[in-house]
């Protein structure tokens, strides 16, 4: 095929790859206030605002909150706890277990940080109007709840494992 021979599905039409564009082209706005102005990671503050919003839970909770991994979980929390804006609590009831919660000093930095996180996201769908906003929220919401069934219907069997060659295995296979 010539690269001028038309392509009965482009890239550019394909929903996944437009959202993806819409985030990336305004992610860079939200790092730039989050670390520039905040001294908080996007990462950090998604945990910050589960734990705040979601009060003292586990780190297994709050990394199904955030939908993160544990492992990345971990990392975060650890910088969180370090910078004195999260707390690990332990529990009595069993030594294993450690809860999170937000400290005053982390409850200040969300409640500093979220009217201007709030301020972008409604500059961003600000050419929507509150019905177009609505329904693209129910929408996405839509899309969340069939790609969650579609990865626990393990529709795609094979994993992927960038220690063991990654994208490169099925290139050399």
């Amino acid at each position: 095929m010539t690269p001028k021979e038309p392509v009965e599905h482009p890239l550019a039409e394909m929903l996944m790859y437009r959202l993806y564009q819409a985030w990336s082209q305004s992610n860079p706005v939200f790092v730039r206030l989050c670390e520039g102005r905040f001294g908080i990671t996007r990462r950090e503050w998604r945990l910050l605002a589960c734990a705040v919003e979601g009060g003292i839970m586990t780190s297994a909770e709050l990394a199904a909150a955030a939908k993160l991994d544990l492992a990345r979980t971990s990392r975060t929390l650890g910088a969180l706890c370090e910078k004195g804006w999260l707390r690990r609590l332990p529990d009595s009831a069993d030594r294993r277990v450690v809860r999170i919660e937000a400290t005053e000093h982390g409850l200040s930095r969300y409640r500093a940080l979220l009217p201007e996180v709030l301020r972008l996201n409604d500059l961003l769908v600000q050419d929507l109007d509150p019905g177009e906003v609505a329904l693209l929220r129910n929408l996405l919401a839509r899309i969340e709840q069939r790609g969650r069934r579609m990865a626990e219907d393990n529709i795609v069997s094979e994993k992927a494992s960038r220690r063991e060659g990654g994208t490169r295995r099925a290139q050399y296979a």
